[in-house]
């Protein structure tokens, strides 16, 4: 039996379903219950940062965590949304993996993030696992806490995998990559041609296969994860547009003009559409024997709802 936690989630779903169809026994942790079909059980926990672990856990070979708090809430104080991540990203996972340690759990796979390496790379640079840990985000820096804490529990008997993924796409994306998505599907204009940038995305589906091999074999440690290799946003764009059948719609501004453009109307959301997001996910590749299901033009299809 494995559990998984945020199991009604984003990505959560897409987990269970995964492991499912490679032969487990899920068992689905959600805040309000309601069935998962591919799940052998599903448990309502309400808030699970405060529910009994014991018995939600109790006879598992292995629990994945999905559980993430990702966003700060409009008017919400920044104080109190960095304890909330730390509580939530921070301190929650190491109590759930202590628990499932003492109920019997052989493995233990948390869903961290790229953020805990670093949001926003240099310009020119790709991120591996090599490089040193430097969150600059409350959110980020919540993960680190989780995925050092993760690596201190890790012992014969009882492994540790941090996967570390960036942005996720899929069907029913949100937050900025579904906003670009709403304006590819009305054929909006972009003046990102001249912006050099890259980032990394993910589809959900190819990260939910990764926890599949994290839970099947014994190596442990924190792992960037990715499915493709980086591209900019005009190159994105134009593959949104293509995807509804539209026209190259990508203009040519001059850099600094778009982005003082899009700070005003983006404001701190601006980095997400024209910074560099560039990460290399090729050692777990390697040492999990894993392989992306979904190559990523076929993503974008899915993503769009255009994959007839």
């Amino acid at each position: 039996m494995v559990a998984v936690t945020g199991a009604s989630g984003f990505l959560g779903r897409q987990v269970v379903g995964k492991l499912a169809a490679s032969g487990y026994r899920v068992r689905a942790l959600t805040r309000a219950g309601g069935g998962i079909a591919s799940a052998a059980e599903t448990i309502a926990t309400g808030d699970i940062v405060e529910a009994d672990l014991e018995g939600l856990v109790a006879g598992c070979d292995a629990v994945v965590n999905c559980t993430a708090r990702v966003h700060i809430l409009r008017r919400e104080d920044p104080a109190f949304a960095e304890r909330q991540y730390r509580r939530i990203n921070g301190e929650f996972p190491l109590r759930l993996a202590e628990v499932a340690r003492r109920a019997g759990a052989r493995r233990f796979v948390q869903i961290s993030s790229v953020a805990a390496v670093m949001s926003q790379t240099p310009a020119g640079s790709v991120v591996d696992d090599g490089c040193p840990p430097e969150p600059t985000t409350p959110y980020g820096s919540s993960k680190l806490l989780a995925d050092i804490g993760l690596a201190q529990l890790d012992r014969e008997g009882f492994r540790t995998v941090s996967l570390r993924p960036p942005a996720l796409i899929g069907p029913g994306v949100t937050a900025w990559f579904a906003a670009l998505v709403k304006a590819a599907r009305i054929a909006v204009p972009l003046p990102i041609g001249r912006i050099d940038n890259r980032r990394s995305f993910a589809f959900v589906g190819n990260v939910a296969s990764s926890v599949v091999a994290a839970v099947e074999q014994e190596h442990s440690g924190c792992f960037i994860v990715t499915d493709s290799v980086p591209l900019s946003t005009a190159s994105l764009y134009r593959k949104l547009l293509m995807s509804f059948g539209h026209p190259d719609l990508v203009w040519s501004w001059p850099p600094e003009l778009v982005r003082k453009c899009a700070q005003f109307a983006l404001r701190g959301r601006a980095d997400s559409l024209l910074g560099n997001a560039a990460f290399d996910g090729v050692r777990f590749t390697r040492l999990f024997g894993w392989a992306p299901e979904i190559p990523f033009d076929r993503a974008i299809l899915m993503t769009t709802g255009t994959d007839e």
